[in-house]
Order: structure tokens, then sequence, then C-alpha cells
């Protein structure tokens, strides 16, 4: 007999779950968890360091009104690109806005955006590339802005200069491995079994599984993880993770709550 739903207060109950987005997406989405039960063990994958200079942030405020589309690739872009590019004497009025992911999108409208383009279902470059509005036929001749943290993937640049686009980028930050070691996070928490993990981007777990080979923590290759993304899934066994994962197409925190609320109540 199937389990009946538990109140919400205790959905989570006791469950011991890693959290390992960086530090300002996380805060809400530990108290969801903590509201429901669970006890929620901080050990953030990525560290972001915000750039208020860079030469590109500064060439692309130069080139602002040339630009026919400003893609922003990430919720971090958009906390920090936006108000670099939005506030005056500069403007996004004039382009069309993209955001690779609906929380990064309801950032951009949230920070004063009229408008943002997003993809539906594939929260990712693959997805974005496929709106219509980037097509070769549209975006082919326009000079196109990317925000992003420094590095990170070159497939939307790529694909859009064989699309004919000119693409210039617009580094707002900074991303890198964490320095606590993970085995100190779990002592703070008196933590010895962790229940799931939370991974919500391809980065993160392969900062992940290099903390678990350096600290030779081989019993974490055995936890059960909930990500954000097929391409993320698809790295899970790669990296040396026993368990197939539970894939949460929208990456939003009510999203990962709901899935780990299922993922309870199926018994683990």
């Amino acid at each position: 007999m199937r389990k009946s739903p538990p109140t919400h207060a205790s959905t989570l109950a006791s469950l011991c779950v890693l959290v390992t987005r960086p530090e300002e997406q996380a805060r809400a989405l530990i108290a969801d968890i903590e509201q429901r039960g669970g006890l929620a063990v901080f050990a953030p994958m990525i560290l972001i360091q915000r750039q208020t200079d860079s030469p590109t942030l500064r060439a692309a405020r130069q080139r602002l009104p040339h630009y026919a589309a400003v893609i922003f690739v990430s919720r971090n872009a958009a906390d920090f690109g936006i108000e670099m590019l939005n506030a005056p004497p500069h403007s996004l009025a004039h382009c069309e806005v993209y955001a690779v992911g609906g929380g990064s999108a309801e950032r951009l409208l949230a920070l004063g955006v009229a408008r943002v383009h997003t993809p539906r279902g594939e929260f990712n470059s693959e997805g974005l590339l496929k709106m219509p509005g980037l097509s070769a036929r549209e975006i082919g001749g326009k000079n196109v802005l990317v925000v992003r943290g420094g590095g990170g993937r070159e497939l939307l640049a790529q694909t859009l200069r064989g699309r004919g686009a000119v693409v210039d980028y617009c580094e707002v930050y900074t991303r890198s491995a964490p320095h606590e070691p993970l085995a100190s996070v779990l002592k703070a928490h008196a933590v010895t079994t962790l229940d799931v993990g939370l991974i919500t981007s391809t980065e993160a777990l392969t900062n992940l599984a290099d903390q678990i080979e350096q600290e030779k923590l081989d019993r974490l290759y055995d936890l059960p993880l909930l990500v954000a993304g097929t391409r993320t899934a698809e790295e899970v066994e790669r990296l040396g993770f026993t368990v197939p994962p539970v894939v949460v197409h929208a990456p939003g925190d009510a999203n990962l709550v709901a899935a780990l609320e299922r993922w309870a109540l199926d018994g683990q």
C-alpha cells in the first residue's frame, strides 16, 4: 500500500540533504528544506565572486546600443549583470533579452526587464539555441552579448557565430572550486551519513567528485543524487557515482523541493 502524503511540515522529516548550490542561491532552498523537517548540510561546490570591473564589462557598456540581443546564462549573471547594464545611463530597452533558465528569467523580470525570452522544458544552452529568435535567419549579421561568469561553456557563442552573429562576452563574476574540506562540513553538522545530494550544475558535480577523490570519502560515491537537467545526469555515472540520479528538469527551488518530497515519499 502506498504511503499517505505527510503533512507539509514533516515531508522531509529527518532527511539529511547535501546542498551544493552557491551561497546566494542556496539560502531559500535551505530554508524550504528545514521548514519541512529536513537537515540541510550546506557545502557549496562553486564559489562565486562578483566582478564590478573587467575589460569585457567596460567593452559591453560602450557597445550596448549596438546589441540586438543580450543573453544571461545564469541567475548570477542576472543578479550581477543587470544593474551594470540596465541602470542609467545604460539601458536594455532596445534589446531582446534571453535567459537560459526560468529562475534567471524570473530574476530579470523582478529587476525591471520588461520581457524575457526563455526556453520551454530544456533549460540549457541547447534549449536556448532552439528558440526561433536565435535562428540563423533571425540572428545572422546581428550583435549579441552573452553575460556570464569567467570561463564556462563555449557552445552558445560558437553556435551563434556559426549562424552569422557577432558575439561578445560580458563576464560579471568568477567561479572557483570550494576551499573548505567536505569532511569538515560534515563534522560541523555532526553528520556521518547523508541521505541525498542536490546538484544543479555539471561544474558542481565535477567539483564534488574531485573533493570526494581528494579527501578519500569514497562512501559518498554511493550517495543518491537529484540533479538538474539531463546533461548533468549523464555525467553522474562517468564521474564514479553508483546510484542512477533522479533528474529534475526545471531547477527552481519549488521543483527541487517537490522532487525531494517525492523521493522521500517513495521510500528513497
